[in-house]
């Protein structure tokens, strides 16, 4: 049997939402089935250990994007592939830069956030959208996490409809359950534990996070917040906000973590503050554990996973007050051993090979 050639393109292996749903997919393919091999631009390996043997990694050295169109045109005339998978716009834009340079194959463009939001957010110019959109239009496969991102792809972009497939992020049930295995709880028994999870940035919004916990602490004076994760801008900010408002005892930056799962199953409670998203996977990771879970409502899928009352409470973004409430009613009304959530079936790739 030939083998179909799959090539995956990530800038590196941190441990990222994008990078980490792409390893997901990845890990999904069989080696029977499949000549696998994955392209990175620099040597951080905070997922490397998940990557199957039998898959070829090929870093670059390169850093970034901008510096590696050469090295790709390079390797895939080399490869050959059939499919080429990307998960970042700036990624997409240099595949259109080479495509008409190397033999034919199928682009799989994963689009990470709502082309809106970025807009709204300011988190590239106009010229960038611009580069990113035609990117997108001349891919021959675009995979869209969520209904809503497929229509506003459609509407900010100009995508074609009929190129675009809605996926659900996928999990590794298999992973989790291992990484959780035999470990106890990193808390301590008098405490009412939450836990947030993602990068130290303006996205997360983890200042107005802190805000609330103030709040919540005076209701709840054991209550502990443990942000994982590592810094992407905002550290220094957010350790000003902790000493200054002396929550030292009781707001923890713990960095990165390469088992977050423990966190999350000994945590009480889970809090997303996100301004933004694409598809949330600490949302996904914590409904598969049964964990209570207050969020915003940055992203309109997570109606879908979280019942106010039952499951978690969600409120609007940016807003302390309500946040704190959220909270507090988790705390008071919501408890893991109660909840017994639907079984998460997430995408897989073979949908679009």
């Amino acid at each position: 049997m030939i083998k179909k050639k799959i090539l995956f393109i990530i800038p590196n292996l941190k441990a990222g939402g994008a990078e980490r749903v792409t390893i997901n997919y990845l890990r999904q393919l069989s080696l029977k089935k499949y000549s696998i091999t994955l392209i990175v631009f620099e040597n951080k390996n905070d997922l490397k250990k998940l990557i199957p043997k039998g898959v070829t990694i090929k870093n670059l050295k390169t850093l970034s994007a901008s510096n590696s169109l050469f090295k790709i045109l390079t390797n895939i005339k080399k490869i050959k592939p059939d499919f080429v998978y990307t998960s970042h716009s700036r990624v997409a834009a240099i595949l259109l830069l080479i495509k008409p340079f190397v033999n034919k194959f199928k682009h799989i463009a994963r689009m990470i956030n709502m082309p809106s939001l970025e807009k709204k957010y300011n988190i590239y110019g106009s010229f960038r959208r611009w580069i990113f959109a035609k990117a997108f239009k001349e891919t021959d496969i675009i995979i869209a996490q969520t209904n809503e991102m497929k229509n506003d792809g459609i509407k900010i972009f100009g995508l074609e409809k009929k190129k675009i497939k809605v996926m659900y992020n996928p999990i590794d049930k298999a992973e989790i359950n291992k990484y959780i295995k035999n470990t106890s709880s990193p808390f301590s028994s008098k405490e009412i534990a939450a836990v947030a999870s993602g990068r130290l940035s303006y996205q997360k919004d983890f200042s107005t996070l802190i805000k609330a916990t103030i709040k919540v602490l005076k209701k709840y004076p054991n209550f502990k917040l443990y942000i994982l994760g590592r810094d992407d801008g905002q550290k220094n900010f957010l350790e000003t906000m902790i000493l200054e408002n002396k929550l030292s005892d009781s707001i923890f930056l713990m960095g990165y973590q390469k088992n977050p799962y423990k966190y999350y199953k000994f945590c009480d409670l889970f809090i997303l503050s996100s301004r933004f998203e694409g598809f949330p996977n600490v949302i996904i990771e914590n409904y598969y554990l049964n964990t209570p879970i207050v969020t915003t409502d940055c992203v309109s899928v997570i109606k879908k996973l979280i019942i106010n009352k039952k499951n978690g409470y969600i409120c609007k973004k940016e807003n302390i007050l309500l946040l704190s409430n959220k909270i507090e009613n988790c705390i008071k009304n919501l408890k893991r051993k109660n909840i017994n959530n639907p079984n998460y079936v997430g995408s897989r790739i073979e949908e679009v090979l």
